[in-house]
């Protein structure tokens, strides 16, 4: 790497950088997860093999340009970036930490005293909805080992058919979280988070991308969980047969008032990003631009929502593990990290449980479901999401990452999709 000292070498050994952009990529991480100059040069270390002092991490930082809540931005670009997040936020439910988060994952680090009184003195009315108490809600001890001791699944039918009421176009969600840490491991717009098939695939994306299982795979009694109780039965017994399978049992069923690790994240989704989303959806239908009489309209919906949606269930799985948990003297799981950091460097006496397995079986249990991943993500037939895709490239492809933008884009799609729809629809 280009430095004044190119040989790595001096008083503290030899050092074997990264590449540049790997480097980069990682300093700009743990700025997002505002993370201690203790704990970013722990995380080098455990990622990257890396062992630094502070000096030259500091150095680092400046050559890669990462931002720092002491870099300050002018105070009239600062300020309309937090007003930007709170125009956003229609239900004015997010606060300093989590606007905080969310600025911090476009690179904008930012005082929380900067940020507080931005609010203080433009959004005042939220500031009082969220004082402490305003709205509580029960909360229950969790205890677990460590990382990757039980992971929880569960559906999310906030923006289902019953929930949207605009004729029978539905947004479920399915997420997996591990307890101790509080990561999401993963959190995904599905076409029926009630089927096996479909939920099997999502079960199987999560150790396709970590490379892991946890000891305990927890989800609720619904008849969608069948796939998933027998892979992971299955996983446990080939990588790690000495465990008591009466002590720690691979898969367990519980009702879905007790998954409380996963319903607690939908509650924070909710807060943060839910009910906004929600209200946007339902403009759509309350304004007239969306008909479920229409032919087109339910199939543009369905070809549409769900990849606006899937950004903005990125972001809230960006902004969770990246947000610091408040720091409780007497909470036995993690607090007073990110999930992420937590996750990847677990303090004793937690231990991090994870069981690795090998991608190559993970694949061999995908061709045990009946149905395809491909085919059990799709919401439109390839007919559709042809014309759709077509209509798509002739408005110039706008960018989905606005909630705000999404009805304005299929107003201008829907006039150019030319579609005839199965007399069997």
């Amino acid at each position: 790497m280009n430095n004044n000292n190119p040989t790595g070498i001096n008083g503290y050994g030899v050092k074997n950088y990264p590449p540049d952009e790997e480097l980069s990529s990682a300093l700009h991480q743990y700025a997002k997860e505002r993370l201690t100059v203790p704990q970013r040069l722990e995380r080098l270390k455990l990622e990257h093999g890396l062992t630094i002092q502070k000096s030259r991490l500091l150095q680092l930082n400046n050559q890669f340009k990462v931002p720092s809540p002491r870099k300050r931005l002018p105070q009239d670009i600062a300020t309309q970036a937090v007003l930007e997040k709170v125009a956003d936020d229609v239900t004015q439910r997010n606060g300093v930490g989590t606007i905080g988060t969310l600025l911090g994952n476009e690179g904008i680090i930012l005082p929380r005293d900067f940020i507080r009184k931005v609010l203080a003195t433009h959004a005042p009315e939220g500031l009082s909805q969220r004082f402490p108490g305003a709205n509580r809600v029960p909360r229950s001890a969790l205890v677990a080992i460590g990382p990757n001791y039980q992971h929880h699944a569960d559906g999310h039918d906030k923006l289902n058919a019953q929930a949207l009421a605009m004729g029978g176009v539905s947004l479920p969600i399915y997420g997996i979280k591990d307890q101790w840490s509080s990561l999401l491991l993963h959190l995904v717009v599905v076409p029926n988070n009630r089927l096996a098939t479909t939920i099997g695939h999502v079960y199987l994306d999560s150790p396709e991308k970590h490379g892991l299982i946890p000891i305990t795979f927890v989800m609720d009694k619904g008849s969608e969980t069948g796939f998933i109780f027998g892979f992971q039965t299955g996983l446990r017994e080939a990588y790690a047969p000495d465990i008591d399978a009466e002590k720690f049992p691979a898969a367990q069923h519980v009702r879905s008032i007790h998954n409380t690790p996963i319903e607690g994240a939908w509650h924070w989704f909710l807060n943060t990003l839910g009910f906004n989303i929600k209200d946007r959806i339902r403009q759509g239908y309350q304004d007239g631009v969306y008909n479920p009489g229409n032919p087109v309209h339910p199939h543009l919906f369905n070809w549409l929502w769900p990849k606006i949606l899937q950004i903005q269930l990125d972001r809230f799985v960006e902004y969770w593990n990246n947000h610091k948990i408040r720091y409780q003297k007497d909470k036995p799981n993690m607090s007073g990290q990110t999930p992420r950091h937590a996750f990847a460097l677990p303090k004793a006496p937690a231990a991090d449980c994870r069981i690795p397995v090998d991608r190559s079986v993970v694949d061999a249990l995908r061709g045990q479901i009946p149905i395809s991943r491909d085919a059990s993500m799709r919401w439109v037939d390839d007919d559709f999401d042809q014309a759709a895709t077509k209509a798509y490239d002739d408005i110039g492809r706008p960018s989905l990452t606005s909630v705000a933008m999404g009805w304005a884009i299929f107003e201008q799609m829907c006039p150019l999709i030319v579609y005839q729809p199965s007399e069997f629809e």
